[in-house]
């Protein structure tokens, strides 16, 4: 095998597995720069696949500077048009693309949806984004109550106290003299 196919099956093989295991690389990221990992897989792969068709093209009848300047020229200009994409992506992303976790909505208010039996489920909203969860409390409460997140549980239960005080009992109606 050629030097060439080496680097495009690398090339190719680090770019398939980083696609598929987004964030098992993100070392790489704080070693070089944000998206390194497809970006140099990106440009390694061109590598060998320019530099294999040059090869099959010419054959030996280029010289080395050539066999590897012209593949070499390729794989910078994909490499930068790689990462000029992701960069680009990167930016139209938005910040708050990530999931609400339990742990951040600790000390934030929640609404309760229903509840019963000291569990049920309550809104939440952090960031932008909305979500129902579980919640537990010793406090009576019902729907439409407005509570706050004390701790979040290890199955992402939310343990909630009253935040609004309790509504005032219904009057009594009058009852009419006996006569």
């Amino acid at each position: 095998m050629s030097p060439f196919m080496w680097c495009a099956v690398l090339g190719c093989g680090a770019l398939a597995v980083s696609l598929l295991l987004d964030g098992l690389f993100d070392g790489l990221d704080d070693l070089f720069f944000d998206g390194s990992m497809p970006v140099l897989a990106c440009a390694l792969g061109v590598f060998g696949a320019v530099g294999m068709g040059v090869q099959a093209l010419a054959g030996e009848r280029l010289s080395t500077p050539l066999l590897v300047g012209i593949p070499l020229v390729f794989a910078l200009a994909s490499g930068a048009g790689a990462r000029a994409t992701w960069v680009r992506l990167r930016r139209s992303m938005p910040r708050n693309a990530v999931p609400l976790t339990t742990g951040e909505l600790v000390g934030t208010e929640v609404r309760v949806i229903w509840w019963k039996d000291g569990r049920g489920e309550v809104i939440a909203t952090s960031r932008g984004h909305q979500a129902t969860l579980p919640a537990r409390s010793d406090d009576p409460l019902r729907g439409g109550t407005i509570a706050w997140v004390i701790d979040a549980a290890k199955d992402d239960t939310l343990l909630i106290s009253r935040l609004d005080p309790p509504a005032p009992p219904l009057p009594e109606r009058p009852t009419a003299p006996a006569a």
